[in-house]
């Protein structure tokens, strides 16, 4: 019964905040690079222990939350220059572009 309106509660919250993405944050695959072996998210997380869920901030809007690799930005590239990937914690977590800070 918690889990479920945890869940509820997730679901009202990612709903509130809407799915728009800014310019600023949009991540996009580097040229031969694709998510085929990228599954959803289930409600419990993802099944292989070395991969976490987090919603991709692309052109389009957010993805679902897919189960991917903490080297997730080893495929993306940011749509805007002077940006880099970032993954953000967080269930789901975020994987966006944020200010190159020379880092």
């Amino acid at each position: 019964m918690v889990r479920r309106i945890v869940m509820l509660l997730s679901a009202t919250l990612v709903l509130a905040t809407g799915c728009g993405v800014n310019e600023d944050e949009v991540v996009q695959l580097k040229e031969g690079e694709n998510l085929s072996d990228t599954p959803y998210c289930g409600s419990l997380g993802c099944a292989d222990p070395f991969r976490f869920c987090a919603e991709l901030f692309l052109e389009f809007g957010r993805s679902p939350p897919l189960c991917v690799s903490e080297n997730i930005c080893d495929r993306l590239d940011c749509a805007k220059s002077g940006r880099r990937c970032a993954v953000f914690d967080g269930f789901p977590g975020q994987v966006k572009c944020v200010e190159d800070d020379g880092q």
